[in-house]
C-alpha cells in the first residue's frame, strides 16, 4: 500500500502505513474545530475546578467534613463520628476563625434566666457579629451549624482558680467546655504559653493571669516571697511590666507588705486576689481593697475559726458583700481534699478513672506522693458547712464564681473539675442558673471590673467574644446537661466534639508511652 500524505503524517515517514486510519477530509475539519474549542475553553474550565477545591475552604478556613454538623452528629447524645475531623487538623493550633452561625438552636443567653427557642447565632472572627430568629439572613461565607430546634447554645464556661500550663491541660479544659481561665500560680514560661493560647496559636482557652507573692518566710521554699514595703512595690512593678493582671497574695504576706501591695496595685490597676493573709483580718483585708477571696475555706481559717455559729455565717457574706468583694467557694477541690485525707487508696481510685489518661507521666508522679494521703485529724463536717455557707453567700448577694484549684490538687482533672464545681454549687442549694452564672457572666463581669480593655464574655450578645458551647439538652433542667458539649467555640474557633476527642486521644497515646523525664 503506497503511503498517502495526511495531517497525522504528511511525509509518510517513520509510521506503518497500516497503522494509519483512512484519510478523512471532513473528519479532519472537526476534529480541527474541536481542538479550537478546548483551547478556548481550557481556561475557564480550570478556574472552575479550583474554584469547586478552594471554595469550601475559603468558607472559613476549614473543610465542611469538619465545619458542618450533619442531623446524626449533632442531633444525638454520643459523641460525633470520629471520621469528621481529617487528620491534617490534628496539631496545636485551634482551627482558623472565619464566619460560622449557629442556626435555629435555642440560645440560653445567660444575662437572665430563661431560654429563647428558634435563634440563629453569627460569629465573625473571633465576636458575635448578630443574634436574631432561626429564619434571619445569614452571611453566605457562613458556616452552617445546625442546630434544628433542638440543640441549646450557651456561654463557654470560665475556670477562676487555675494551675493549667501545659498543652494538655488547655485541651482539657476547651473539650469539657472551659473557654476562659485565670491562673493563680504558675511557672515562668506560662507567660510565653498565654501569648500564644490567646493569640489563636495554641488550642485553649483564653488566659488571664495573677502573680503569686507571700512573705518572708514563704510557705514554701520554692514560693516568691518579699520583706518590706520596697519589696512589697516592687513585685507589684514586676507583674505590671510582665503583663500579669491580678496580684495573688498567700498566707505568710506581713501586714506592712499586704497593704503597699494593695496601694501600688491600686495606681497601677491590678486586681488583688488570693488567700486570707495570716497577719491581718479577713473583713479588713477586704476593706481595704482584695478584690477577691479564692477559696472559701479561708472564711474557717481567718474568720470562723472552725466555729459553726449560724450568726457568724450571717455576719460573714454580709461584710463580704458589702466590701464588694468576689469569692470562689472552690468546693470541688475541697471535696477531693476531703475524700483522700488519710487515705492513700483514694489517689489510686483517681488514678483508674478515664480521664486519668490524659495526665502527663509526670503529673501522675506528683499526685501519687502529694501528702493529703498521710494526714491525720478529720475534715468531717467541714465540706458541708462550706456547702451551706456558700448558699449564704449567695443569698446576701456575694458574687460568686466557679474555680476548682486544677491541677495542684489530686483528682482535680482541668476541665472535668469544672463540672464536680457546679455540682457542688447545687448541693449547696443554689439553682442550675445561679451555678452557671458563677461561670459565665460573674467572671465576664470580674474579668472586665479589673482588667482595663478587656474583652465582654459570659453571656451570648452582639460584641462579645465568641466563647459558645453547644448541648445536646436544656443546661437550666440540669448542670449535669453541660458534661458533653456537642461541640466548642473558643474566641471564634468553632471545634466539634470529635475534633477535640481525637485530640485528647492523641495525648493519651503519648503520654502511656512516656516516662516522668524523657
Amino acid at each position: 500500500m503506497v503511503c498517502r500524505p495526511s495531517g497525522r503524517n504528511p511525509n509518510c515517514t517513520g509510521e506503518n502505513v497500516m497503522d494509519l486510519p483512512r484519510y478523512n477530509p471532513a473528519r479532519a475539519r472537526w476534529h480541527r474545530y474541536l481542538r479550537s474549542v478546548l483551547t478556548a475553553a481550557a481556561p475557564v474550565l480550570c478556574v472552575m475546578l479550583l474554584g469547586a477545591i478552594i471554595f469550601p475552604a475559603l468558607r472559613g478556613g476549614l473543610p465542611p467534613a469538619y465545619l458542618r454538623s450533619s442531623p446524626a452528629s449533632a442531633g444525638g447524645s454520643e459523641r460525633p463520628a470520629r471520621n469528621q475531623m481529617p487528620s491534617s487538623f490534628h496539631s496545636a493550633f485551634p482551627p482558623p476563625l472565619g464566619t460560622v452561625a449557629f442556626v435555629d438552636v435555642n440560645l440560653v443567653p445567660m444575662d437572665r434566666e430563661g431560654v429563647i427557642p428558634h435563634q440563629t447565632v453569627v460569629v465573625e472572627g473571633h465576636r458575635i457579629s448578630a443574634v436574631g430568629s432561626a429564619t434571619m439572613q445569614v452571611p453566605i461565607q457562613a458556616v452552617r451549624v445546625e442546630g434544628y430546634g433542638r440543640l441549646y447554645l450557651m456561654p463557654g464556661l470560665s475556670d477562676m482558680h487555675s494551675h493549667a500550663f501545659e498543652e494538655s491541660d488547655f485541651t482539657l479544659y476547651v473539650a469539657n467546655g472551659v473557654t476562659t481561665i485565670l491562673t493563680l500560680g504558675t511557672p515562668e514560661s506560662f507567660l510565653a504559653t498565654r501569648r500564644k493560647l490567646n493569640a489563636g496559636k495554641m488550642l485553649g482557652p483564653t488566659a488571664y493571669a495573677a502573680f503569686f507573692v507571700d512573705g518572708d518566710p514563704p510557705v514554701d521554699p520554692s514560693f516568691f516571697s518579699v520583706k518590706g514595703e520596697d519589696a512589697a512595690r516592687s513585685a507589684v512593678d514586676r507583674a505590671k511590666a510582665e503583663g500579669y493582671e491580678f496580684i495573688k497574695v498567700y498566707n505568710n504576706l506581713g501586714s506592712t507588705e499586704f497593704h503597699a501591695i494593695l496601694e501600688e496595685a491600686r495606681r497601677q490597676r491590678l486586681g488583688v486576689v488570693g488567700h486570707a493573709v495570716r497577719s491581718v483580718e479577713l473583713k479588713d483585708a477586704l476593706n481595704a481593697g482584695q478584690v477577691m477571696v479564692v477559696h472559701g475555706e479561708e472564711y474557717l481559717y481567718m474568720y470562723f475559726h472552725r466555729s459553726r455559729d449560724p450568726a457568724l455565717v450571717k455576719q460573714a457574706a454580709d461584710f463580704t458583700r458589702a466590701a464588694g468583694a468576689y469569692v470562689i467557694p472552690n468546693l470541688s477541690a475541697y471535696e477531693a481534699i476531703s475524700l483522700q485525707w488519710g487515705k492513700p487508696e483514694q489517689v489510686e481510685k483517681f488514678l483508674s478513672r478515664p480521664e486519668a489518661s490524659y495526665l502527663t507521666p509526670c503529673r501522675r508522679r506528683d499526685w501519687q506522693h502529694a501528702d493529703y494521703v498521710v494526714r491525720s485529724g478529720t475534715l468531717a463536717g467541714n465540706l458541708e458547712f462550706l456547702r451551706q455557707f456558700t448558699k449564704a453567700l449567695s443569698d446576701a448577694g456575694v458574687p460568686l464564681a466557679l474555680g476548682t484549684d486544677s491541677h495542684n490538687i489530686p483528682g482535680m482533672f482541668p476541665g472535668y473539675s469544672i463540672h464536680d464545681d457546679l455540682r457542688n454549687m447545687v448541693q449547696s442549694g443554689l439553682t442550675p442558673y445561679q451555678a452557671l452564672s458563677a461561670g459565665t457572666h460573674v467572671p465576664g463581669e470580674f474579668i472586665k471590673k479589673y482588667v482595663p480593655g478587656a474583652e465582654s464574655f459570659g453571656t451570648v450578645q452582639v460584641g462579645n467574644r465568641a466563647d459558645l458551647l453547644l448541648l445536646n439538652r436544656n443546661p437550666l433542667d440540669s448542670v449535669e446537661n453541660v458534661r458533653e458539649p456537642v461541640g466548642v467555640m473558643a474566641a471564634g474557633h468553632w471545634m466539634p466534639a470529635s475534633f477535640l476527642h481525637e485530640r485528647l486521644d492523641d495525648f493519651a497515646k503519648r503520654f502511656a508511652a512516656g516516662k516522668c523525664g524523657e
